[in-house]
């Protein structure tokens, strides 16, 4: 009886056995490879083709540099740590970051990317304090996923696609910059047949990494938005312009002086979207993937307005007018077009300057016996304008720079230098506006000083 149990007890055993296993399925079906884990497949690659999303770089643990990961912008840190993080745009004031996740709706730090912006297109184009209108939209950015703000984040990004439109240079592509470099290159360069935005784009481009233009060019288009309007704080301003006013093509002013190469002041008219301008300065490429215009080297030639107007001041081209005569150490800033009239002449000597020591004493502001004034600008370098007393002389030194206010327009300025070669660089640039003449002892060499402009007595001969 035992047996005949034990026989029915195995069969039954061995029905239940095989019904079992055809209810499950193979291990290869079961989620996550079966047999208890393997990773979870991820959506993306990081390739351009197919990017990472932050779900797949978190779960994964994905590492690399120059990486491509899609997702939506969703906030920003306005501090130093995560747990301040902002999901919204509404009093954003941090443009070198922005939070990035799988969902635009999302709210949680822990589902949640930063994105270091570096300075130039990408961070102009992405960071939510000037483009509040990007919250909640969808953004493939290239970049090193690295740690920032203690999380897996997202640095040293250096290209964006939003919408239709790119930013910055694409791995494997030659150029970069606002945006693609599309549409015809047009002009030369020159006052009388400017570069368009396209033409300035690839101008710029074709530099290596941080180098700049040997001249200085004619630039002219309308503006597509403005990045800096002119502040009595800095006096310049920086731009996008383009043939249109449309993003396409467009190509950046950064940071330009005002009409007649001077800073901006309270009471003049301020740059505005669709003016159309004409500006005159050096070229460089930022960063490698950034064509604009030199900070200091560059200045509004004419400004028309939208809502009508045209400002141009009565300026001859850069340079145009002033004679270095560096055998006699002559220096003369002609006026062209204007009669000569009255004029005042003082020597360094007079004009009752003290001197510290050895070194010399920097000179800001001079006034003159009839009110004319020279003010002095150091044009961001190390050297400043300065007086030495034992040399009864000024050494105005690379790139610095200076402008003459007269009591009236002026026709001519001409110095004696102390010592014959002593009259500047060939490069330096000249503008005349109204009452003032600007001089700027412009050196674009990488290496060296240049040469300084060192002068011992001035003569202003004003117009009649």
């Amino acid at each position: 009886m035992k047996k005949i149990l034990y026989t029915m007890l195995v069969a039954l055993m061995t029905a239940f056995t095989f019904t079992s296993c055809e209810d499950v399925p193979a291990p290869y079906d079961i989620p996550n490879g079966g047999n208890g884990g393997g990773s979870s497949e991820m959506a993306g690659n990081g390739t351009a083709e197919n990017p990472y999303t932050v779900e797949d770089i978190k779960s994964s643990g994905a590492t690399g540099s120059n990486v491509y990961v899609k997702a939506y912008i969703v906030g920003f840190v306005p501090g130093k740590a995560m747990d301040e993080a902002k999901f919204t745009a509404e009093g954003c004031e941090a443009t070198s970051n922005v939070l990035i996740a799988a969902s635009p709706d999302e709210t949680s730090v822990d589902n949640v990317m930063p994105v270091q912006l570096p300075v130039g297109a990408v961070r102009d184009a992405i960071n939510l304090k000037d483009n509040p209108a990007n919250l909640k939209q969808e953004v493939v950015l290239c970049g090193n996923i690295e740690a920032y703000f203690g999380k897996t984040g997202l640095k040293a990004v250096v290209w964006a696609k939003l919408g239709d439109k790119e930013f910055g240079a694409k791995p494997g592509t030659e150029t970069g910059g606002g945006s693609d470099i599309t549409g015809t290159p047009k002009g030369t360069g020159t006052k009388d047949d400017p570069f368009n935005s396209v033409a300035a784009n690839q101008m710029a481009s074709k530099l290596a990494s941080g180098a700049k233009t040997d001249k200085q060019y004619y630039i002219k288009g309308k503006v597509v938005s403005v990045k800096e309007a002119f502040s009595a704080q800095y006096g310049n301003a920086s731009f996008y312009i383009s043939d249109d006013g449309k993003a396409e093509g467009q190509f950046l002013v950064f940071r330009t002086l005002y009409l007649g190469n001077e800073k901006w002041t309270e009471g003049k008219t301020n740059v505005a979207v669709g003016d159309e301008v004409v500006v005159c300065g050096s070229l460089t490429n930022y960063m490698g993937n950034t064509p604009e215009t030199v900070q200091g080297e560059t200045y509004l030639v004419s400004l028309k307005s939208n809502g009508g107007g045209t400002e141009t001041p009565d300026t001859p081209e850069v340079g145009e007018g002033l004679t270095l005569d560096a055998t006699n150490g002559i220096v003369t800033m002609m006026n062209s077009g204007v009669t000569e009239g009255n004029s005042i002449e003082v020597s360094v000597a007079d004009m009752n300057l003290t001197d510290d020591g050895e070194t010399g004493t920097e000179v800001t502001t001079i006034t003159l016996s009839d009110g004319t004034k020279i003010e002095f600008d150091g044009g961001g370098e190390k050297y400043k304008p300065t007086y030495f007393k034992k040399y009864q002389a000024i050494r105005v030194y690379k790139n610095n720079g200076f402008t003459v206010t007269g009591k009236s327009k002026i026709a001519k300025i001409v110095f004696t230098c102390d010592g014959a070669q002593n009259v500047g660089n060939k490069t330096a640039t000249l503008t005349f506006s109204g009452n003032t003449a600007t001089y700027k002892n412009v050196y674009t060499e990488t290496k060296g000083g240049g040469v300084q402009f060192r002068f011992k007595s001035v003569k202003i001969v004003y117009a009649k």
